[in-house]
């Protein structure tokens, strides 16, 4: 009796081993079946740094054939010129999991991770490693920013506008893309348009793209005109023209104006708001009823012209303090487009400065790159200047340069700034008068680097040329003591 249970106990325990061999050797055919058609190169190292086991991916991966790669030590094949590095050596070295980038002698980048298996004693006995190639995902993720960048640079192409010119405005962030699917609306018609936004952000060419899209292009010109840099006692006779022998000095067969120049086409009238209140008057008229009267004339002359408008300045607070006319103001603003500053659609910049590179590169025959290091140094910047400040820094970084890729250290020292809002926390606490005067400083250095002159800059801050001069003193000391 006790025999037959024996007997049938063994049996059982047979049919376990049976049942757990067929198990394991199915979860092995799986693994077998796994390894040999991972995509990834897969290796074993033993506790001596050879290479006891790799799968196919591994010969098309590294470059080198799966019986010339077996037995040997990865030392041996580092030696070798069929890699660089190793991510197993690197496990025998540190003990641990480690991840390592390395190059092929096929000329092929590599991620590498090793992970060690230990024995009863701790030693090492295996390293496990999977090798990715990430050689086509670089050249997928570089066709993929290269087929962005152009999309951002000819977004809107398609849209309907005159062939023969183009006037490219980079577009990467959702603002900016929303700017120009609203200026191509309207630019089909004839509504006066007033746009806003600091110096430099390109209010200008948002000008000029909405004339390039309209039916004005193929039967007027577009005419641009600077409010701010014609003196005042000029600016009238340079908008309306004037009759022969208006006034002393003038050409005795008259003078065409701006407006009658850019009869059938788009008159830009930028900074607006510099206007003096006696032309406001005098535009407000032409706006309403679309005539012209010259100066020392006595009949009205009929014009089509579409007013765009723009400027940096405030024109509600204006109109509140009486520098503006209420009436104008709201003739000029039927369709409002705000311009955000460069430091709020910081998405933009990378491909800006691709942009400007690949311009000056080709206007002076040069081949300069930008390193990622100094993209993301500059993308930390506020930019004051906002896009005029980032065009006049890549043209000077590629034009001085003397190495063919611009690191963070070819930037001038107020771009490595890594963190510009001020502290006002522990010993560097700062009255509010205090980082006011700072930023006063700071802002009138930025002006004076992208005007031509002193006097300009005076004009763009709205102060005296000798309010300017006392701050350029007071800064020229800031800086001597190191604090700019």
């Amino acid at each position: 009796m006790a025999g037959s249970q024996n007997f049938e106990g063994m049996m059982y325990e047979l049919q376990h081993l049976r049942n757990r061999q067929i198990t394991m050797e199915g979860l092995n055919r799986e693994y077998c079946t796994m390894f040999e058609n991972s995509f990834d190169a897969m290796s074993i190292a033993d506790c001596d740094g050879r290479l006891i086991l790799v799968n196919p991916a591994f010969e098309r991966i590294m470059g080198v054939k799966k019986s010339d790669a077996l037995g040997r030590r990865i030392q041996d094949l580092i030696n070798e010129g069929i890699s660089d590095a190793s991510a197993a050596l690197k496990v025998f070295e540190t003990g641990k999991e480690e991840t390592v980038m390395l190059n092929t002698i096929k000329g092929r980048q590599v991620l590498s991770t090793g992970i060690p298996s230990y024995d009863h004693s701790g030693r090492i006995f295996r390293v496990y490693c999977n090798l990715r190639d990430l050689t086509e995902l670089n050249q997928f993720k570089q066709k993929w920013e290269q087929s962005q960048k152009t999309a951002s640079k000819y977004l809107f192409e398609s849209l309907p506008s005159k062939k023969g010119k183009s006037f490219k405005f980079i577009a990467h962030s959702k603002q900016i893309k929303r700017i120009l699917e609203t200026v191509y609306r309207i630019a089909a018609v004839d509504s006066t348009v007033l746009i806003l936004g600091e110096s430099g952000v390109g209010k200008d060419i948002i000008a000029q793209i909405i004339h390039e899209a309209s039916p004005r292009n193929s039967i007027g010109p577009f005419i641009k005109i600077n409010c701010a840099a014609i003196p005042a006692d000029l600016l009238e006779s340079e908008l309306f023209g004037y009759e022969g022998g208006a006034f002393t000095g003038a050409n005795k067969d008259g003078k065409a104006g701006y407006f009658e120049i850019a009869h059938k086409g788009t008159l830009f009238l930028d900074e607006i708001g510099e206007l003096p209140i006696k032309l406001q008057v005098k535009l407000l008229a032409v706006i309403q009823d679309q005539k012209i009267c010259k100066i020392g004339g006595v009949k009205g002359k009929d014009v089509d012209v579409r007013i765009v408008a723009a400027t940096n300045r405030d024109l509600e607070e204006m109109v509140r303090q009486g520098d503006f006319r209420e009436d104008l103001y709201y003739r000029l603003n039927v369709v409002p487009i705000i311009i955000p500053p460069l430091r709020e659609r910081k998405e933009d910049i990378s491909f800006l400065i691709g942009h400007f590179a690949e311009l000056y590169n080709k206007k002076y025959n040069l081949v300069v790159k930008f390193s990622k290091e100094t993209i993301e140094l500059l993308y930390k910047y506020n930019w004051p200047g906002n896009v005029r400040e980032l065009a006049n820094l890549v043209e000077r970084l590629v034009v001085t340069s003397q190495e063919s890729l611009i690191k963070p250290e070819h930037l001038p020292k107020k771009y490595l700034v890594q963190d510009q809002k001020p502290a006002v926390r522990g010993s560097n606490f700062k009255s509010l008068c205090e980082a006011v005067g700072e930023y006063e400083l700071q802002f009138v250095k930025s002006t004076l680097e992208l005007c031509k002159s002193r006097e300009e800059a005076a004009d763009k801050l709205g102060i005296s040329l000798s309010s300017l001069t006392r701050r350029v003193r007071r800064l020229k000391q800031v800086e001597s003591r190191g604090q700019i």
